[in-house]
């Protein structure tokens, strides 16, 4: 099995862990906007999207942008 899939049917079962607020960052993440742009789409403050992208990271035993994008764009 290789480690894309691996990681892919980790993160099904992960996704479930997150709050919508916390799938919404991730997604965000997945487009390629920066934790500004993000933070003005959901119309809090960047240091609010920091806290959020932290909380998912633990969530989903993940440590980069990169391993969102495989996530929610496998997903």
């Amino acid at each position: 099995m290789s480690t894309t899939l691996f990681m892919g049917s980790l993160a099904i079962i992960n996704i479930n862990k997150l709050s919508p607020r916390e799938k919404q960052v991730a997604i965000y993440i997945a487009e390629g906007l920066c934790t500004k742009d993000i933070a003005v789409r959901m119309k809090v403050k960047p240091n609010t999207i920091s806290t959020f992208k932290k909380k998912l990271f633990i969530k989903l035993e993940i440590s980069s942008n990169v391993e969102i994008y495989k996530i929610f764009l496998n997903h």
